[in-house]
């Protein structure tokens, strides 16, 4: 790998020279961003950030050529580097909006588009998307049209504007149906994801997830069959179907195993099955109860799998945590309950002042209108968000902001571990309320 580096090196610094000397822009911008690419191919991203400044400092940023940038975003995306791809197209969204070409500026903003919904900042992926949405239009770009009306269905479901999200998925099925396109079957899934999020809808969300695993066959296995498969078993779980959320949860993760994906998905089935199994013990018909064997061995299973999505390196979420607490807490191991809930509560502060409560998604500082006038902590992008995050679920910000209001108080000064003791005692009693007596 050093030896083509530096016979790309040398490659690179002699078509620049001959280019300086024509004063050939395109070509300067190609070979020094094309070493660039080496190195962030190599890891040695630090050293290609410095490349691409010295030539902004060189040519300038309107000089440069757009192809070459964008290639260069895009090898820093491929590898990971998404904040640094996004700082890249950032610092030339002068020159992509003066001087670049329509093509260019189109895939420009689809690419920021996409990259700060990496981010969870959905509202300005959304900004980004409806740039390029007229853009496609004017140039007669169908492809990019199609997909920046799915990303805009996909990101307002997110938000909670489920009238917009679903108009959008349906112009974009309109779209790639006169087309034929293979991307059919992830719109039925971004329209199961919209309605899915609506109660009383779930039967429906899974209709289309069945139309796009349908579509999507079973003989050449995709990450699009693992993500439809991990949310059918969320939809099954919210409808109370255990056995068909198991089976299509175990599914998800088969084909994740099968495809080497990456950690998020690992931790994200098995997160998912530890809630089925949870949920099941919660919803345990009173007949049952009387069998303790049956009980013990749903809340294994439970804690089993949240356990395993804990142990994936780099990943932990606050649902995990307060889940982990409830499983400790019925199989009487009260240290380890009160750790987990420890760390549900401290995340769920922290994130506060900065994320959703509800999507996760980035919130902006000036939407004080959406911030929980009661425990002061629980913010939203959106008042559906809000309204949902108030009454959905056992644990929904109805039950909890009580005790978010205490913990925060409880933060703020010196406080006993008494008074610690007495708030978890408070909350393991409510959760317990939810079981059958």
């Amino acid at each position: 790998m050093r030896k083509q580096l530096c016979t790309i090196k040398k490659l690179s610094n002699w078509q620049r020279r001959l280019a300086k000397k024509a004063g050939d822009n395109q070509n300067i911008t190609e070979s020094v961003l094309a070493l660039a690419q080496c190195y962030v191919k190599m890891g040695r991203v630090e050293e290609a950030m410095d490349l691409h400044k010295s030539l902004c400092d060189d040519i300038g940023k309107e000089s440069m050529d757009p192809s070459a940038i964008l290639d260069f975003a895009g090898s820093l995306q491929v590898n990971h580097e998404h904040s640094r791809a996004l700082t890249i197209l950032e610092e030339h969204l002068e020159a992509i909006e003066r001087s670049w070409g329509k093509r260019e500026q189109c895939l420009a903003y689809g690419i920021i588009a996409i990259l700060y919904c990496d981010k969870f900042d959905i509202t300005k992926s959304n900004v980004y998307f409806e740039r390029q949405l007229p853009i496609a239009k004017e140039t007669n770009d169908v492809e990019s049209e199609a997909l920046a009306l799915h990303r805009l269905g996909h990101n307002y479901g997110c938000m909670g504007d489920y009238g917009n999200g679903m108009a959008y998925l349906e112009q974009a099925l309109v779209i790639e149906s006169e087309r034929g396109d293979a991307r059919i079957a992830l719109i039925y899934s971004a329209m199961g994801d919209v309605l899915l999020d609506q109660e009383g809808r779930e039967k429906e969300a899974i209709l289309m997830y069945q139309k796009c695993v349908g579509l999507l066959g079973e003989e050449n296995l995709t990450e699009a069959h693992k993500l439809v498969f991990l949310k059918l078993g969320e939809a099954y779980t919210k409808i109370g179907a255990w056995d068909d959320a198991i089976a299509c949860l175990e599914k998800g993760l088969s084909i994740a195993k099968s495809l080497c994906l990456g950690n998020k998905t690992n931790f994200l089935g098995k997160q998912s099955l530890g809630r089925v199994y949870l949920e099941k013990f919660y919803s345990t018909d009173e007949s049952l109860v009387g069998i303790p064997e049956r009980n013990d061995e749903l809340i294994r299973k439970a804690l089993f799998w949240s356990e395993a999505a804990f142990e994936v390196q780099g990943y932990a979420s606050i649902g995990v945590f307060l889940d982990l607490a409830q499983e400790y807490y019925f199989l009487g191991e009260s240290e380890k309950a009160h750790a987990a809930l420890t760390r549900h509560l401290d995340m769920t502060v922290k994130i506060g002042p900065s994320h959703c409560h509800t999507c996760f998604q980035i919130c902006a500082k000036d939407a004080i209108m959406e911030k929980c006038s009661v425990c002061k902590v629980a913010r939203y992008c959106s008042e559906a968000h809000s309204i949902e995050a108030w009454k959905k679920g056992r644990l929904c910000h109805k039950e909890m902001c009580p005790f978010l209001k205490r913990w925060r108080k409880m933060n703020l000064g010196k406080e006993t571990t008494v008074l610690h003791d007495k708030l978890f005692n408070d909350i393991f009693k409510r959760i317990r309320a939810f079981k059958p007596k």
